[in-house]
Parts: structure tokens; C-alpha cells; sequence
């Protein structure tokens, strides 16, 4: 199992900004084309719009994968990397806590935070240790939600990959799986994308439509080309992550690698 990480889930930002800025050039230059006075097209503008596109994805893309938090059920081991240094610790002696508070100032009021932090070890330096946030983003993080992820974690690496909203084992995948799995696999493009059915579920109501629909409809169409840039390099990314990771940990992730934990 992978957990994405700030890192990941930022990925490809610039490229989206250039997608944006980009196809509003082409945009320009084809509206350009067809209703411009002028005969001659503005190719210096197609080729600044190509350039927009095409420069930060061949950046993006040429900087070493951001890699996942990986959590290893075969070897009950969790792998994690940063700045080039390999990070694990053993499951069955796991250090983890899971908290909430509050910020509080005069303009937002009170607003509860969450964390869930494991401790994770440098691989071939033991004493060295760091501290590691599972639950992503701490506003509006509450302790029995916290609580939630790390059961999920827990059954996944104790009770197998299957199983039910209980945590009782199950030989195959279930409802409570699929939709945790697909709820994993929501990218800022699908978000994007399902506003445009807003306006349809509002009409089927019949009290007429929102403003919030119809913002969340026009972003969706504003917003394309940032999200499709950002989807692009995301997909690309994780495609490359698994063949980055040290040697140490491609052969214990591989499914005929071995089963024992490493004793570093």
C-alpha cells in the first residue's frame, strides 16, 4: 500500500500553469485565425504558447519522482524517502501518535488541526530519526478520523489486504475496499470534472440552480488545462517512482523477494 504525500500530490503545478497560460495563447491565436483582420497569423504567439506547454513538463519531468510512503504488508516493513535518504521501520515495533488542538486567532476563530506521526529510522544510521505525518493536510483533522486512517493501516498490515468495515479478514475485495480504493485514486482533475454535474443533480431537484453550482460548473471548464497538466506529469510520475526507489527496497517489493524484514 502507497500514501501520497504533499510533495505528490504538488507535482506538476507548473505545468499546469503553463497548460493554462499556454492554451489561452493557442486559444488566441486560433479566434486569431478566424476572425482576425489581419491575413498573417501571429506565430510568434502559437510558438510563446508551445514554449509555455512544453518547457516546465520537460522540467518537471527530468526531476527524480516524488516517491510515496510505502507500506509493505509482506515484510511487515514501512519505507519512506527524502532528499535521497531511505527512511523504514519494522511494523510490529511501530511508534505512532495520533493528536488534535486548536489554533485560535481573531480572524478565523477556532479552528482544530490533526496529526497522525509514525517514527521512522535512516537506513544504516539507526540513532538518526524522523518524524512522519500520515494524514496529509492538519485543518480540520479530527481525532476519530485520525483514528480511522490508522485502523485502516493496522488491518492492511496485520489482518491482510481484505478485508470489512470491521476489520474482519475477507478472501476478496468488498464494497468497504473498492471505494477505498477509488476514493485513493481521486486526482484534482476528477474533482474538477465532477462539478460539472452540479448543475444537472440541481435541476433534477427542480429549486432551480446555485450560484456554487454554477461556479463549480465554470471553473470546471477554466480550470481544465491546469488540472490536465498537473494529471499528465502525475501519472507519469507515479509510473517512474517504483523503478527509484534503492535496490534494497525494489527486491523486497518485489512479489518473489524476500519475506524477512532487513535487519538494519
Amino acid at each position: 500500500m502507497s500514501l501520497r504525500t504533499a510533495s505528490v500530490d504538488s507535482r506538476g503545478t507548473l505545468t499546469g500553469v503553463g497548460f493554462f497560460i499556454g492554451g489561452v495563447g493557442i486559444l488566441a491565436f486560433l479566434l486569431h485565425g478566424i476572425f482576425g483582420q489581419s491575413p498573417n497569423l501571429n506565430w510568434f504567439l502559437l510558438l510563446l504558447s508551445i514554449a509555455l506547454i512544453a518547457v516546465p513538463t520537460i522540467w518537471e519531468l527530468s526531476r527524480p519522482p516524488s516517491l510515496p510512503i510505502i507500506f509493505n504488508r509482506r515484510t511487515q516493513e514501512v519505507y519512506y524517502e527524502m532528499k535521497g535518504d531511505l527512511y523504514h521501520a519494522n511494523w510490529d515495533g511501530i511508534e505512532a501518535v495520533a493528536y488534535e488542538y486548536k489554533i485560535i486567532n481573531q480572524y478565523s476563530g477556532s479552528i482544530v488541526h490533526g496529526n497522525l506521526e509514525i517514527i521512522l529510522q535512516k537506513f544504516g544510521a539507526p540513532d538518526e530519526r524522523i518524524v512522519l505525518n500520515l494524514s496529509g493536510v492538519p485543518a480540520g483533522k479530527r481525532l476519530p478520523a485520525l483514528i480511522g486512517i490508522w485502523e485502516y493501516l493496522r488491518c492492511f498490515m496485520t489482518v491482510g489486504p481484505w478485508f470489512d468495515e470491521a476489520g474482519r479478514k475477507t478472501e476478496s475485495r468488498n464494497t468497504f475496499i473498492e471505494k477505498g480504493l477509488k476514493s485513493g485514486r481521486v486526482s484534482f482533475l476528477d474533482q474538477l470534472l465532477q462539478g460539472r454535474k452540479f448543475i444537472g443533480e440541481e435541476r433534477k431537484e427542480g429549486n432551480g440552480i446555485s450560484g456554487s453550482a454554477f461556479l463549480y460548473w465554470l471553473d470546471s471548464y477554466l480550470l481544465f488545462p491546469f488540472a490536465f497538466g498537473m494529471e499528465c506529469v502525475q501519472k507519469i510520475d507515479r509510473m517512474r517512482s517504483g523503478k527509484h526507489w534503492p535496490d534494497v527496497v525494489q527486491e523486497r517489493l518485489d512479489p518473489n523477494g524476500p519475506t524477512s524484514r532487513h535487519p538494519d
